[in-house]
This record gives C-alpha cells, sequence and structure tokens, in this order.
C-alpha cells in the first residue's frame, strides 16, 4: 500500500493523482450544471411567453391524460398519489408530489425529455413527441399540472380495475 504522498512503482505521485480526481469532479459538476442551465432556459422561456388564454392547466384533457400517464411508461418512472400508489411509484424519474410545475415545463418535458440529473437520477427522460400526438401531449401535460398542483385527490382504494 502506498502512504499519502509517496511515489508508486510506476513513477505515479498518490497526491498528484487526488488532484486530478478532484479536478475531474470539478469539471464534470460545472457540465453537469452548464448542461442543467442550457436546458431549463429554453423552458423557462417557453414558460413566460406562454399565452394565458388557457386555464392554467392548459389546454389538454385531464381525464385522457391520466389514461396516458398509465399507459405510456410515466407510472413507471415517476411517484404521483394521484394516479394511486399501487400505479405510480417509481424511483428512475422525479416524484412528482415533490413538484410543482407550470403547466408550459411540464409540456416541454413530456415533448422533449430532460437529460440525466446526476447524482439524483442517472436516468435522463426521453421526450415523446415522436411518440404522442399535440393533444395526447397536452392531456398528459394537464393532468400531471392538475395533480401537482392538489386539483386530484389521490384514489382511496388500493386496487386497480383491470
Amino acid at each position: 500500500m502506498i502512504a499519502y504522498g509517496q511515489t508508486s512503482s510506476r513513477g505515479e505521485n498518490t497526491q498528484h493523482m487526488r488532484k486530478i480526481s478532484t479536478g475531474r469532479r470539478a469539471a464534470i459538476g460545472i457540465a453537469a450544471l452548464a448542461l442543467a442551465v442550457g436546458v431549463a432556459t429554453p423552458v423557462a422561456l417557453a414558460h413566460r411567453d406562454a399565452p394565458k388564454a388557457h386555464a392554467a392547466n392548459g389546454p389538454g384533457n385531464v381525464t385522457n391524460g391520466a389514461q396516458i400517464f398509465v399507459h405510456y411508461f410515466c407510472a413507471d418512472c415517476h411517484t404521483l398519489k394521484a394516479a394511486g400508489y399501487d400505479v405510480a411509484h417509481g424511483i428512475l424519474g422525479p416524484n412528482l408530489d415533490k413538484l410543482h410545475p407550470p403547466y408550459a415545463v411540464i409540456q416541454a418535458t413530456v415533448s422533449a425529455g430532460l437529460p440525466a440529473a446526476l447524482p439524483l437520477y442517472p436516468t435522463q427522460m426521453v421526450g415523446y413527441k415522436n411518440v404522442l400526438t399535440s393533444q395526447q401531449i397536452q392531456d398528459v401535460s394537464a393532468y400531471v399540472y392538475a395533480a401537482t398542483h392538489g386539483q386530484i385527490k389521490a384514489p382511496t382504494s388500493t386496487t386497480t380495475s383491470g
């Protein structure tokens, strides 16, 4: 075992190796921050420029959105009490019960997806713009908005009808 600051048999100084490791960590952290800012900026601008003509939960149909949330894998990755714990208790994506995003942010995220947000969420969210129609994206966005803003209550039953 090599003590701190000693030189290994290959001529490597352990103190120097630790500095490189710390530098790499800092670079990765800065890159992750830049990526997060790069993703958040268009979403924030979309929210600022979003038309105010429709209801706060968007132009989508909340009932149809609930079906899409369950059948297009949203419930597999996210926790959402409004969908029922036995249906939506995923841990790959953020717990939606802890978020209160504006409709425009939800719609942009469903449409375009998001990159992985290390270290909290190591997987990326894929965009559904090539999977769902624009109406379906509006519907699921309206559902998620309504559920995360207390407009839908969690089901009282823990059984699902099939």
